[in-house]
C-alpha cells in the first residue's frame, strides 16, 4: 500500500512538471513575440541585431561550459569511485547513457538550437585541473564534427538573423503559425537526407494543413493578409530550421563527445560567425548600430535573455513530457499571439484565421499520432547502417576547408541581403483603414445674414472636415465689387432672402476652374446658417450621390418654420407666415415657373404646382450643379423667397433627373432639432441631434463649448488608424 501510494505521487509529480514545463513555454514563447516586436522603435531596431545574437550566442557557450565542467568533475568522482569498486560500472549503464543521447527520428526537431541544451553525458576523464579537464572535454568533439558544429552554427546564424527581419516584416501571430504549421517542409527534408519513412496519414495531413496554412492567411481585400516577399522570409525560416534540425541529430549520433562539449563548440563557432556578420554590416551599411549602442530600453535586454532561455523550457518539455505537449504548448502559444497582436501591435486579423489555424494544429498533432511504422530489424546485426545526411555534398579531410569557407561566405552574403534589402510590405499585413471626414470632398457653404466677422474663427474649426469653407457675409471683404465680390472661400453676399443665387454662382465658379487644379475634387456643397451645427462624423452612413434637405417640426413649438410639402393650393399650408394674404410669397415663384415653362427645356413639372421647406440646412452633389444654377436663374430672376426657391428646385430635379420612378434623390435629413425660428437649444438638445438650429452664441456659453469642443476631438483623431 505504501509503495503504490508512493507510486501514485511520484506519478503527480511527473505530470506535474510537465504541465509546468508546458507553461513556461506557452508563457517564453509569447514573451518572444511580444519583445521582438515591441523591442522596435518605428519598425526598425535601434541595437545591432547582429550584435544581440553575437551576446546571445556567447552566453549560451558560458552555460555549456559551465555544464561541461561541471559534467566532467562529476564523472570524475564517480570513475574514482568505480576504480575501488571493480566492475561496478555495468554493461546496463552505459547503454542508459546512451539512450540518453540518443534521439529518435520520429521527435525530430525543427531546427532550434537551444533544443540541444538537454541533460547527456559523457565519459568520465578523472579528476584534472580546471583548463586541463576543459580542454580534454572538448578534445573528444571528433575533427569531423568540430567542422560539422561551424556548418550547423552557420545554419544558425540564418535562423537567429533572419528572425529580426521576419518580426520587422509579418506580426508574432503569424510567425509563430508559419514556422510551427509547415510540416511539408520538415517531412521533405527528412525523406531526402536521412530516407525517413513518412505514413499515408501523415501525408494527408500535410496537405489538409497546407490548405489550412493558406485560409489563415486569406483576406477578401488583398487575397493575402502579406506580400509574398514576406511570405519567402518566412519560408525560408522554416527550410533552414527543417535543415539544421536534421544535421543537428546526425552530429548527435555520431560521436560519443561530451554534449556539453558539443554544445560548447557550436556555440563558440556561432560568436565567431556573428561577430564576422556583424562586422560585414557595419562595412557595408552606414546605419549599422555599434555593437553596444542602441541598447536604452529593457525590451532589447530581453531579447538577448529570450534567445538563451528559451531552449531551456523546451529541455524541460522533452524531459518531463513529450513532443505531443510540446506541439499543443505551441499551438496555445501561437492562439495567444494571434490574439493579442490586433490588440497589442494593431495588425489586422484575417478573417479566417481561426478555422484555418485549428486546421494547422489538428494537422500537426495528427502528423505526430500517427508516424510511419519502423522497419523491422531481425537483429542488431541486420540493422542497416545510417546514411550520411545530405550525401550529395562531398566530404573528406580535402573538402572540410573549402566547404566551410564557402559556406560561411553564402550565409553572410544572405544574412546581410535580408538585413539590408527593401521590402514593399510595412510592419502591418494590410493598410488599416484612415479615419476620414464623410465631408472630405465637399464645400461647406456657410451663410451670415448679418456683419458677425467675430464668429469666424469658431466657424474654422469646420475646416478640417470639408474640402472648402466658403464663408458668405455681408462687407466681410473689402472689395470695389462690393456685394458681387467672390472667390472660392469668401463672398460679400448681401441678399439673404436669395442666398441660392450666390451658392448658384459658387457652384459655376468651380466648374470653371481647369481640371488640372483641385476644385474639381470638390464633389458637393454643403449649406448651413452659421447658428446651425453639423457633427461631421455623424454623416458617414449619407448618399452624397442625392440632395438633402433637412425637415422642420412645424406646429409643435420645437422650430416652426415651413416643413417640406408640395401644393397648388395655399390651404394646404395656410398656418404658414409666406401663405398669408398679405404675403403670397408663391406667387413670384409661379411666375418664375412660368418663364421656366416658355423656356421649352426637358425638366419635368406642374407650373401650378410649388414646394415650402426649411432651407437652413441642404446638400447638392456635383452632377447637379448645371441644373442648379439653371433653375436659380430662373427663380432669383423674379426674387423667389429661399424657403420656396430652394425647395421646389428640389421638387423638380427629383422628378427630372431621378434613374427610377419610384427612387426620389432627395432625402430628408433626420435627427436635426429645431427650424427656422427655433430658440436656443439647451445641452441635451445639442448633444442628443446630429444637426439642429439654433445654436444661440449669445446664450448659454457651455452648450457652444460642448459643440466645438466636440469638433476639436473629433479633428484630432481624423487622418488616425481605425
Amino acid at each position: 500500500m505504501k509503495m503504490q501510494s508512493l507510486h501514485t505521487l511520484w506519478s503527480l509529480h511527473t505530470y506535474n512538471a510537465a504541465y509546468l514545463s508546458a507553461l513556461c513555454l506557452v508563457i517564453i514563447q509569447v514573451s518572444i513575440g511580444c519583445i521582438m516586436r515591441s523591442s522596435q522603435t518605428s519598425g526598425k531596431y535601434t541595437f545591432s541585431t547582429s550584435s544581440s545574437v553575437t551576446i546571445s550566442e556567447f552566453f549560451k557557450f558560458l552555460i555549456s561550459s559551465v555544464l561541461m565542467v561541471r559534467a566532467a568533475r562529476r564523472e570524475g568522482d564517480e570513475k574514482g569511485m568505480h576504480e575501488l569498486v571493480p566492475g561496478s560500472e555495468s554493461e546496463g549503464g552505459e547503454k542508459e547513457r546512451e539512450k540518453e543521447r540518443v534521439v529518435d527520428d520520429d521527435e525530430l526537431t525543427v531546427g532550434v538550437e537551444d533544443e540541444r541544451l538537454i541533460y547527456g553525458g559523457g565519459k568520465a576523464h578523472g579528476k584534472v585541473g580546471f583548463v586541463r579537464g576543459y580542454v580534454k572535454t572538448l578534445g573528444m568533439v571528433s575533427v569531423e564534427n568540430r567542422y560539422g558544429f561551424a556548418k550547423l552554427a552557420l545554419l544558425y546564424a540564418l535562423i537567429n538573423n533572419t528572425i529580426f527581419v521576419a518580426y520587422k516584416l509579418a506580426d508574432p501571430g503569424t510567425i509563430a503559425l508559419i514556422r510551427s504549421g509547415v510540416i511539408f517542409i520538415t517531412a521533405l527534408i527528412m525523406v531526402l537526407a536521412i530516407g525517413a519513412d513518412i505514413s499515408k496519414i501523415q501525408w494527408t495531413a500535410i496537405i489538409i494543413q497546407l490548405c489550412g496554412l493558406a485560409t489563415t492567411q486569406y483576406t477578401p481585400d488583398t487575397s493575402t493578409s502579406y506580400p509574398l516577399s514576406t511570405y519567402m522570409v518566412l519560408l525560408f525560416q522554416v527550410f533552414v530550421s527543417s535543415v539544421a534540425g536534421v544535421y543537428n541529430q546526425s552530429l548527435l549520433k555520431s560521436d560519443q563527445a561530451s554534449l556539453h562539449a558539443q554544445n560548447a563548440v557550436l556555440y563558440g563557432c556561432g560568436i565567431v560567425i556573428n561577430s564576422i556578420v556583424h562586422l560585414t554590416l557595419s562595412f557595408v551599411t552606414d546605419d549599422e548600430p555599434g555593437f553596444f549602442v542602441g541598447y536604452t530600453n529593457s525590451a532589447a535586454y530581453l531579447v538577448i535573455v529570450s534567445n538563451v532561455f528559451i531552449g531551456l523550457a523546451i529541455t524541460a518539455v522533452y524531459k518531463y513530457a513529450n513532443a505531443v505537449i510540446k506541439c499543443l504548448a505551441t499551438a496555445i502559444a501561437t492562439g495567444i499571439l494571434l490574439y493579442i497582436s490586433p490588440i497589442l501591435f494593431g495588425t489586422t486579423m484575417a478573417p479566417l484565421i481561426i478555422p484555418g489555424g485549428l486546421i494547422v494544429f489538428i494537422t500537426s498533432w495528427l502528423y505526430m499520432e500517427y508516424p510511419a511504422p519502423k522497419r523491422p530489424i531481425v537483429t542488431f546485426s541486420d540493422e542497416p547502417p545510417r546514411s550520411r545526411p545530405f550525401n550529395f555534398i562531398p566530404s573528406g579531410p580535402k573538402w572540410r576547408n573549402p566547404i566551410l569557407l564557402l559556406s560561411s561566405l553564402t550565409s553572410v552574403f544572405i544574412i546581410v541581403f535580408c538585413e539590408t534589402m527593401q521590402l514593399s510590405s510595412t510592419s502591418t499585413p494590410v493598410s488599416l483603414p484612415i479615419l476620414t471626414s464623410p465631408f472630405n470632398t465637399t464645400l461647406a457653404f456657410i451663410r451670415w445674414n448679418g456683419h458677425r466677422p467675430e464668429r469666424v474663427p469658431l466657424i474654422e474649426k469646420y475646416a478640417p472636415f470639408f474640402h472648402t469653407l466658403h464663408l458668405s457675409m455681408p462687407s466681410l471683404i473689402e472689395s470695389p465689387h462690393r456685394t458681387a465680390f467672390q472667390n472660392l472661400t469668401h463672398d460679400n453676399w448681401g441678399d439673404g432672402l436669395v442666398t441660392y443665387v450666390q451658392i448658384a454662382r459658387t457652384m459655376q465658379l468651380i466648374l470653371d476652374v481647369p481640371r488640372n487644379e483641385s476644385e474639381p475634387e470638390i464633389g458637393g456643397l454643403l449649406q448651413f446658417h452659421f447658428d446651425v451645427w453639423i457633427d461631421p462624423m455623424d454623416f458617414a452612413e449619407e448618399d452624397y450621390n442625392k440632395m438633402w434637405i433637412a425637415v422642420s417640426r412645424h406646429n409643435d413649438n420645437a422650430g416652426g418654420g415651413p416643413t417640406f410639402l408640395c401644393m397648388k393650393k395655399r390651404d394646404r399650408f395656410s398656418s404658414w407666415v409666406g401663405m398669408a394674404k398679405d404675403r403670397n410669397w408663391q406667387y413670384p415663384l409661379l411666375e418664375a415657373l412660368q418663364d421656366l415653362e416658355k423656356a421649352n427645356t426637358d425638366y419635368t413639372f406642374d407650373p401650378e404646382e410649388w414646394c415650402t421647406g426649411w432651407s437652413d440646412i441642404y446638400y447638392v452633389p456635383r452632377h447637379l450643379w448645371v441644373d442648379y444654377i439653371y433653375l436659380a436663374a430662373f427663380f432669383g430672376a423674379r426674387d423667389v423667397f429661399h424657403e420656396i426657391a430652394v425647395p421646389t428646385i428640389m421638387h423638380i430635379l427629383d422628378q427630372s433627373r431621378r434613374k427610377r420612378e419610384l427612387s426620389s434623390i432627395v432625402n430628408f435629413i433626420g435627427n436635426c432639432y429645431g427650424g427656422c425660428c427655433a430658440g436656443g437649444a439647451n445641452l441635451e438638445d445639442l448633444l442628443s441631434h446630429r444637426c439642429g438650429h439654433k445654436l444661440d452664441y449669445a446664450g448659454d456659453r457651455n452648450v457652444v463649448a460642448a459643440h466645438y469642443d466636440s469638433l476639436d476631438y473629433a479633428a484630432s483623431i481624423l487622418g488616425s488608424e481605425i
